[in-house]
Order: structure tokens, then sequence, then C-alpha cells
């Protein structure tokens, strides 16, 4: 381990620094702050990864949202049942039934399972087209002088992936770097009414 390029981790390297193994009567309890230290630095790493720059899809960009909406609409569902989850600053897990285009009901889904009507102010935005609304604003507030109450300038990493044949966004990440303003949307399913199993959908 000794033989690495030193240009790795550094958090490997005050690991395994040789000074830490000199002997002293010591020397095991110096060792024990370097592992604590490394441990927590490797675990906030990972918790950025999660959200942003480990998610995959693509970068949330005014023309990639544009073009997902458009297959969106090209695929014609105004009929549908949708399930997702918000994880991050925001948390929930909804069931949400959307006729005519029209959100209709919208229904929390707990930790065990059961399900409640939910009665929030907009709900809007918890179909689709509610959830393209999300993100459109969400990349719109880069431009403005704090984005997501982080000063201009801080790194943020967006990124979706849209459903290849009808274009929602099965996946949302939101990271601003150094900061704990993540947020991540998952859909778990989206299931259009009157179209068959292994169908082609409306209009596709």
């Amino acid at each position: 381990m000794h033989d690495e390029d030193p240009s790795t981790d550094p958090y490997e390297q005050a690991v395994d620094d040789p000074a830490s193994e000199e002997p002293a009567p010591h020397s095991g309890r110096r060792r024990r702050p370097s592992l604590v230290f490394a441990g927590l630095a490797i675990t906030t790493l990972s918790t950025l990864c999660i959200f942003a720059r480990c998610s995959g899809g693509q970068a949330v960009t005014e023309e990639a949202l544009a073009a997902a909406r458009d297959t969106w609409a090209e695929a014609g569902i105004r009929d549908y049942d949708i399930e997702w989850t918000s994880s991050g600053n925001v948390e929930g897990r909804y069931v949400v039934t959307v006729r005519g285009g029209e959100v209709r009901r919208v229904e929390g889904v707990a930790a065990d399972g059961r399900r409640s009507e939910l009665s929030p102010a907009e709900k809007r935005f918890y179909g689709v087209d509610g959830l393209f609304t999300t993100i459109a604003d969400e990349l719109a507030q880069l431009k403005s002088d704090r984005p997501f109450g982080s000063p201009r300038g801080m790194k943020v990493v967006m990124r979706f992936t849209p459903d290849p044949r009808l274009g929602y966004p099965r996946l949302y990440r939101r990271d601003v770097m150094g900061t704990s303003q993540g947020l991540a949307i998952d859909v778990i399913r989206l299931t259009p009414l009157g179209v068959r199993p292994g169908s082609s959908g409306p209009r596709s």
C-alpha cells in the first residue's frame, strides 16, 4: 500500500502515512483520529455523490428539458396513474391520479404502505407536467443571486433521465456541492389508462 502514487486519494494517504506508524507509547491511539477523519470525509463525499454525480442520466438544460417535454406531449397520454418519491430536503412518496391531463387525486404513502389522501395547495405539481415544471423552476434558479440559498458561484449539479419512449422524467437529481441542498425524484411507475401492456402507447 505504501508504494501507491502520491496523487492518490489524500484521505487514503492520511490513513497510511508512515509517520503515524512510528513506534511510540501511544502510537495506536494516534492512528485512530486519522481513521475517523478519513471515514467521515469519505462518507461526506459519498453523500454528495448520491444525488447527482453518480446518478447517470444527462445534464439538465433548457434544450434537453424541452425535448423531453415534446416527447411527452407527442405521446398524448392524458389519463394515467403515477407513483413517485422525493428525497433529500423534501421527503415523500405519492400516488397520483391524472384524468384529462389534470391531477384529480394525490395520496401520500406511509412507510408501512398505507395511503392517505392529501390536499396540497397546488395539485398540478404532482403529475408529469408538474415534475417538468419543478425541474424547469430549479434550472431557472441558477440565474438567481443565491440559487438554492447558496452564494452565487457554488457548483450545482443537475441531471435527469427522461423515459426514452414517453419522455416523462424517470429520475431527477440536484446537488449543490458542499451543502446539504440535495433533491432526488424517482418515478416508480407510470400507468397510462387504455394502453395494453407491451403496446407502443398513444401516438408512438
